[in-house]
C-alpha cells in the first residue's frame, strides 16, 4: 500500500506493508524522528500528524498502523544546537603532509565533524547535526535492541549517509572539492562504531558484553574512503573516551578526574603512570530523555533554571517560548529543588500542604502526583518520576566515581583536576551539578568544562601520527572495570542515592 509523508516540506511517496507502524516506514525512509523508547509506545516523543480515515489528529507513530493512502506530516523542532571548539590539536601535523582531513565525533545524540588542513592543522570549518538513529532509540541499548531486531543494515546506511552530507557541507562552506578530502578520522562509542562500519554490536548488550572489534584501524566507507577509528577500551568505554584521553593529555601526570556524560556516564582516572576506566548506565536523562516535558538542546529547551523574588526563572535555548527542559536545565531545576526543601534528602517532592508561605505556590498535583511548576501558566513542570530518574543517573555517575578511586587506592583530596567533555557538560552549571551529588562536592573547584574532546581527539588522530603512538600508549596504561558485577558500585550506588 502507499502512503504519503510530509517531512517538513519534503513530499515523499512510500511503500508499507500490512501490520506495519508509521514508524516502521519513517525509519525505512530515514526520516528523522525522536523514539526515545524505541519505539515501544512509552515516551511519546514520535508524534506525527496523521490523515486517513479516521480523521485527521496527532497520533504516535510507533502505535499507528499504516492505512492505504494515509497522510503523515513530521514536524521538526529545530536544529540541535551542538558545541563548536574553535580550538586545534596540540599534536603537530605529520611532515609534508598536504590535502585535507575529516574528524568525525559521532555521539549517540548528535553528530560533529570538522576540516582541517593536514599541512598547518588548521580547522576550516564545522558542521554538526542529530544523529539520525534517534528514530531507533535515545541510547545505545535500544540501537543494540534494534540491531538484534534485523535493523542494523539500516543504521549503517543512515548514519554512512549522514556522514557523506556532512563532508559535502564542509567542503562547500570552505571552498574546496570532496576528492581533496583525504583522511578521515572517526571517534564515538563502542556501539556506535560498530554500527558506523556495519558490525552487529549485539554481543555487547549481553554479559559479558565483549565487541566484535575495539578499532584502532582503518575501516573502508563508501564516499569517505578509508576511515580510521579511534581505538575502544571496552564495551562500553569507546573511542570517543579514549580520543578524550588524548585531547586532555589524561596520561601526562598528576591524579586527574575525565567524565564524559550521556546517556553512559563513562569515565577514566589518571594515577601513577596507570588510569583505571569504567562505564555507567546513567540512562538518557542528561539527553533529556525519559522526562515528562524532557527534549534535547534545540529551541524552547529549558537550559537554565534559578530562582529570584519568590519566583522560578528560566532561560531557553534559541530565547524562544519554551515548550519543554533539556538535561542541563533537569540538573537545575533539581539542585534549586534540593536548595529550597521542595524535595527531601530521599528525592520526595513535596506537596503544596508540606511547604510554607511562597514555596508552596511553586507545586501542585497533575495526573495525581506532585509536581514542580517551571513557567508562570504550570505548562510545564518537574514530576517526581523526572527527579527519580535524574537521582538514579547521578548516583550511578558520582558511584563509578567512588568505584574507581577505590580501585586505585586514590582519596578525593589526592585528585588535581575534574575535566568534563562533551556538549552536555559545556552548558552544565557545574554548581547545581555538584549540589545535587553528580561528582564530589570537594571536587567543585577544581571542576571544568573542556568542550567536544572526543572530537578534538579525532582531529589530532586525523592530522598526526605522533597523536596514533601516544593512543597506543594510553591504551596500554588503561585498565577497565565492570560495574556491573562489582560489589564495591553497588555499595556506593545505594549510598549516593540522596541528595
Amino acid at each position: 500500500m502507499k502512503i504519503f509523508i510530509d517531512d517538513a516540506g519534503r513530499h515523499i511517496q512510500a511503500e508499507a506493508a500490512e501490520g506495519q507502524t508509521v514508524l516502521d516506514v519513517l525509519q525505512r525512509e530515514r526520516i528523522d524522528i525522536r523514539a526515545t523508547c524505541g519505539g515501544v509506545g512509552k515516551c511519546g516523543r514520535c508524534q506525527v500528524l496523521v490523515r486517513d480515515n479516521e480523521g485527521l489528529n496527532y497520533r504516535l507513530a510507533c502505535t499507528t498502523p499504516v492505512s492505504e493512502g494515509m497522510e503523515v506530516v513530521v514536524e521538526h523542532a529545530g536544529t540541535m544546537e551542538v558545541l563548536q571548539s574553535g580550538t586545534t590539536s596540540t599534536f603537530p601535523p605529520d611532515e609534508g603532509a598536504v590535502g585535507y582531513g575529516m574528524s568525525v565525533d559521532i555521539g549517540t545524540t548528535t553528530v560533529v565533524a570538522y576540516l582541517h588542513d593536514l599541512a598547518t592543522g588548521e580547522r576550516l570549518a564545522a558542521v554538526g547535526r542529530s544523529n539520525p538513529q534517534i528514530a531507533f532509540g535515545s541510547d545505545v541499548i535500544s540501537r543494540i535492541s534494534a540491531s538484534v531486531d534485523g535493523k542494523l543494515d539500516l543504521m549503517t546506511s543512515i548514519i554512512q549517509d549522514a556522514l557523506r552530507e556532512m563532508k559535502a557541507k564542509l567542503c562547500k562552506i570552505a571552498r574546496i572539492e570532496p576528492e581533496q578530502v583525504i583522511r578521515v578520522a572517526i571517534a564515538g562509542n563502542t556501539v556506535m562504531q560498530h554500527i558506523a562500519v556495519g558490525l552487529a554490536p549485539d554481543s555487547i548488550g549481553v554479559n559479558p558484553f565483549t565487541p566484535l572489534s575495539l578499532f584502532g584501524d582503518e575501516w573502508e566507507i563508501e564516499g569517505l574512503g578509508s576511515c580510521y577509528f579511534t581505538r575502544c577500551i571496552a564495551g562500553y568505554v569507546g573511542g570517543d573516551i579514549t580520543a578524550g584521553m588524548l585531547a586532555t593529555e589524561l596520561d601526562q601526570g598528576g591524579t586527574r578526574l575525565f567524565l564524559d556524560l550521556g546517556t553512559n556516564g563513562e569515565m577514566a582516572l589518571a594515577y601513577g603512570d596507570r588510569i583505571v576506566s569504567c562505564a555507567t548506565a546513567a540512562g538518557p536523562v542528561f539527553e533529556g530523555a525519559n522526562v515528562h516535558f524532557g527534549m534535547p538542546a534545540s529551541p524552547g529547551a529549558i537550559s537554565k533554571v534559578s530562582f529570584a523574588d519568590d519566583a522560578v526563572l528560566v532561560s531557553v535555548v534559541g530565547d524562544a517560548a519554551p515548550i519543554g527542559i533539556c538535561g542541563t536545565g533537569i540538573i537545575d531545576a533539581v539542585a534549586l529543588m534540593s536548595r529550597l526543601g521542595i524535595i527531601s534528602e530521599t528525592g520526595y517532592l513535596n506537596g503544596p500542604d508540606e511547604l510554607d508561605g511562597p514555596l508552596a505556590k511553586l507545586v501542585g498535583e497533575e495526573d495525581s502526583g506532585n509536581v514542580f511548576y517551571l513557567v508562570p501558566d504550570h505548562s510545564i513542570y518537574i514530576t517526581q518520576a523526572d527527579v527519580r530518574n535524574l537521582q538514579l543517573a547521578k548516583a550511578a555517575v558520582c558511584a563509578g566515581i567512588h568505584t574507581m578511586m577505590e580501585f586505585a587506592g586514590v582519596e578525593v583530596g589526592d585528585i588535581q583536576s575534574l575535566q568534563i567533555a562533551g556538549g552536555f557538560g559545556a552548558y552544565l552549571n557545574l554548581e547545581s551539578a555538584a549540589y545535587i551529588g553528580l561528582f564530589p562536592k570537594e571536587l567543585l573547584p577544581l571542576a571544568s568544562s573542556v568542550g567536544n574532546t572526543s572530537g578534538e581527539g579525532a582531529t589530532a588522530l586525523m592530522i598526526s601520527s605522533a597523536a596514533r603512538k601516544r593512543e597506543l600508549e594510553i591504551v596500554e596504561k588503561c585498565d577497565y572495570l565492570e560495574l556491573s558485577t562489582s560489589m564495591d558500585f553497588n555499595n556506593f550506588y545505594i549510598e549516593m542515592m540522596e541528595f
